[in-house]
Parts: structure tokens; C-alpha cells; sequence
């Protein structure tokens, strides 16, 4: 089985972006998709399987359930937690295999629940890079341990899946 990866989403994309750049106001569903694009191109099709990415979020996007796959990625909003880093958290808590969890964020708050768990962890920009460069998203830099594990570990992903017709309708509308 393959590693999961964790990633605190809104860290990974650290989105900029002044208003006069972007009238329409859809900057960080663009940002979100195109992180999502990203995984989706750089990780193969059991790293994406076992992939969660976390958003800050009160609610979902309009129209948009809380958590859905993209392309075996689950994408998550926190709208039952006050920012990201509360359901990261959890979720670290709840895995059963912790040593298996690699956590992608630089949030000091994240890693140190993963520390504290045994989870390995890596900064969202060294291992942005990494993924950017080709290189397997599990070889950050600076993990602190090997193992492998899978989904089943604890961590429950969501059930709803997004039609492809859905997925080829973002992936048109955010220019991917």
C-alpha cells in the first residue's frame, strides 16, 4: 500500500492575490483547482488514492458538497471546524497507524501534532517543490521516517465521487 498524504491545502497554495487582479473574485477556487491539477499530474494513481487535501472553509464553495474526490483525491472543507488546522488535527488523532502519515503543511501548530503522533512531516513549499520537480511527493527532504500504509488506517475519506463530466467542467472553467 501507499503512503497518505495529509496536506493543509490553503498552506500548499499560500494564495496572494489583490483584488484588482482578479474582479470576478474567483482567485482561490482557480488556486484550489490548480493545486488539485498539480496532484492530479504528479502523483500516480495509488499516491492520489491515498491523498487528502484540507481547505479552510464555514462552508463549501456554492454548489459544492463538503468533501468529494477528484481523480481518487479527496478534497476537504473544514465547514464543521474553525480553520483547517482543527480537522488536520483530528484526523492525525484518529489515524491508526500515525508512522504511516506523511503531513504536508508548515503550520507549526500541524507539525506538531504529527511530531507528537509519529507522523513524518514536510513544509508546504519544500514539498511543493519536490512534486514540481518530479520528484515521489513521499521523499520530502525533511521526513523523519520511512513506512508505508494505506487509507483504511484510520482516516476515513470521503464517499461521494465527482463525475468525470463534472471534473472536465472545473478543469475547462479554471483553464487546466
Amino acid at each position: 500500500m501507499s503512503l497518505l498524504l495529509l496536506i493543509d491545502g490553503y498552506n500548499v497554495v499560500a494564495p496572494v492575490a489583490p483584488p484588482k487582479r482578479d474582479p470576478d473574485g474567483r482567485w482561490l477556487q482557480r488556486e484550489r483547482m490548480k493545486l488539485i491539477g498539480r496532484l492530479v499530474d504528479h502523483l500516480t494513481d495509488l499516491q492520489r488514492q491515498n491523498t487528502c487535501v484540507v481547505f479552510d472553509a464555514t462552508k463549501p464553495p456554492e454548489g459544492r458538497p463538503s468533501s468529494f474526490l477528484v481523480e481518487g483525491i479527496s478534497v476537504c472543507f473544514a465547514v464543521e471546524h474553525a480553520e483547517a488546522d482543527d480537522l488536520l488535527e483530528e484526523m492525525i488523532a484518529a489515524h491508526t497507524a500515525p508512522r504511516n502519515l506523511m503531513v504536508v503543511s508548515s503550520d507549526h501548530r500541524v507539525q506538531t501534532a504529527a511530531k507528537r503522533r509519529g507522523c513524518r512531516c514536510c513544509d508546504s513549499q519544500s514539498w511543493l517543490d519536490d512534486l514540481l520537480d518530479g520528484k515521489v511527493a513521499a521523499d520530502c527532504k525533511s521526513n523523519q521516517r520511512r513506512g508505508q500504509g494505506g487509507v483504511g488506517d484510520g482516516v476515513e475519506k470521503p464517499t461521494r465521487v465527482v463525475s468525470e463530466r463534472q471534473v472536465d467542467a472545473w478543469l475547462k472553467e479554471f483553464g487546466f
